[in-house]
């Protein structure tokens, strides 16, 4: 296999990785809370004995991802249960399937059961890790402080939501919709030290610049099928030079 076909396949490595990540961010525009996610890309110069030391074969290495921290938008919304943080800190969610999460969605309501959930039904975690709940009757009018304690019309307190700092990025996988899982053993709730605020009425949007996105969409599409090509023309050239080796024998 020619050294050009070499290149390109690395290429398409690399490029099928960044062109799922980039179609996921512009998936997501719209989800609450949302963080992007970018990939890094290594060269790698495979020296060639026969070339000077600054010359070679570049190949393409995915060297894996990270999350876009930026802070979306702040929108106010008037609805006393909805929830945007302004800070380094993330809620934590547990999901119906018993698995628990990180995420920046606070777009809540109140179930039948009294239980604080996201319009996808994972149940916010207190500041303790467990599941919060609210008296229904109360849910129109509670107020909620900057450190998410949560108090009745009669200033009663009624629970804490959990504030808390996001792992280490590289054991957790996305679970859709901006939540983030440990890919394995449990979660590790540390409250956040940062001074995260929550502001009560708000939510926080995507950080995805849709735009943006759609550009990168395409430029790695081109850049995709320019490598497709070097590979079909290095096949083809492949072929032509065995056939006419086939002839002269």
């Amino acid at each position: 296999m020619a050294t050009s076909t070499y290149v390109a396949l690395s290429q398409l490595t690399a490029l099928e990785r960044q062109l799922d990540v980039t179609a996921n961010n512009i998936a997501n525009a719209n989800s609450t809370g949302f963080k992007a996610e970018r990939v890094l890309f290594e060269s790698y110069l495979q020296q060639d004995e026969s070339l000077p030391t600054d010359q070679g074969t570049n190949y393409l290495i995915d060297r894996g991802s990270y999350l876009d921290d930026r802070a979306g938008t702040t929108i106010q919304t008037g609805n006393p249960l909805d929830m945007a943080l302004s800070g380094k800190g993330w809620f934590a969610y547990e999901n119906a399937d018993g698995t628990q999460g990180f995420g920046r969605d606070g777009n809540f309501v109140l179930d039948p059961q009294g239980r604080v959930v996201t319009t996808g039904g994972a149940q916010l975690l207190d500041a303790a890790g467990a599941p919060l709940n609210l008296p229904p009757a109360v849910a129109g009018t509670v107020s909620i402080a900057g450190d998410g304690t949560i108090s009745g019309p009669d200033g009663a307190i009624l629970g804490q939501v959990g504030i808390f700092a996001l792992p280490d990025r590289q054991s957790l996988g996305r679970a859709g919709g901006g939540l983030f899982v440990p890919e394995e053993g449990n979660m590790q709730f540390t409250p956040d030290d940062s001074g995260t605020q929550v502001i009560q009425g708000a939510l926080e949007s995507s950080n995805v610049q849709a735009v943006t996105e759609v550009t990168r969409l395409i430029d790695i599409q081109q850049a995709y099928q320019h490598a497709l090509n070097l590979v079909s023309s290095d096949d083809e050239l492949q072929k032509e030079m065995l056939s006419r080796i086939g002839r002269t024998t």
